[in-house]
């Protein structure tokens, strides 16, 4: 992969000084640019790095001057600019993204269960002999505690969010649950996503 990466320099403030003289043509009209280290990936800046730097230039003879003293003073008293930060607040970001997505998609999950309807699809993931095996449940109906639901035909032995091409939902097997076990299998983790107002994409409309 190829990777663009490592140290620029960047200038994060200029300063005009007027209480300090050139030390060439003793007017009093300084400017400072100060300057810093940062790291970057792809020439974004992900956080600063190395030792601050500055220059001096006077603005009426143009001569660059060297005044420790005060390019200290400058130096020591500009802030780290936020955007050099850019690269981690972009990854932060999307992490929170993610998670808060997450949260959402498993909040939904939960609203799901405690609420079926029919034709509802739930994924379910099983752990049978050391491996784990998927396949798919879909409500048929509801009668009060009764949750009756279609089996799908295959089962996977990795995650699926939908079904095969040559799979489809079986009425003959047929699977009772009550509202208390569907809740149960969520906490335990296997019930992995419940499809809800989904279209013909995934083939959850296929019954045999």
């Amino acid at each position: 992969m190829f990777l663009i990466y490592g140290r620029r320099k960047l200038r994060v403030k200029t300063h005009i000084e007027n209480q300090q003289a050139c030390t060439a043509c003793k007017t009093f009209d300084l400017t400072i640019r100060v300057y810093r280290e940062y790291f970057h990936i792809f020439y974004i800046p992900f956080f600063p790095t190395g030792i601050i730097t500055s220059c001096i230039r006077c603005n009426s003879c143009g001569n660059p001057i060297r005044i420790d003293s005060l390019q200290k003073r400058y130096e020591t008293q500009t802030k780290r600019p936020i955007y050099l930060y850019s690269g981690l607040i972009v990854i932060a970001g999307a992490i929170l993204f993610l998670v808060n997505v997450n949260l959402n998609k498993q909040k939904e999950k939960r609203r799901f269960v405690d609420n079926p309807r029919a034709g509802d699809v739930y994924i379910i993931r099983e752990e049978k002999n050391n491996s784990t095996e998927y396949y798919f449940l879909r409500i048929s109906k509801i009668q009060n505690d009764t949750i009756f639901t279609y089996h799908s035909n295959l089962v996977y032995n990795g995650f699926v969010n939908k079904l095969n091409e040559e799979d489809y939902f079986v009425k003959e097997q047929e699977l009772l649950f009550t509202r208390s076990e569907l809740k149960k299998m969520l906490d335990n983790d296997i019930i992995n996503t419940v499809e809800r107002d989904y279209g013909d994409a995934k083939g959850f409309n296929r019954i045999k």
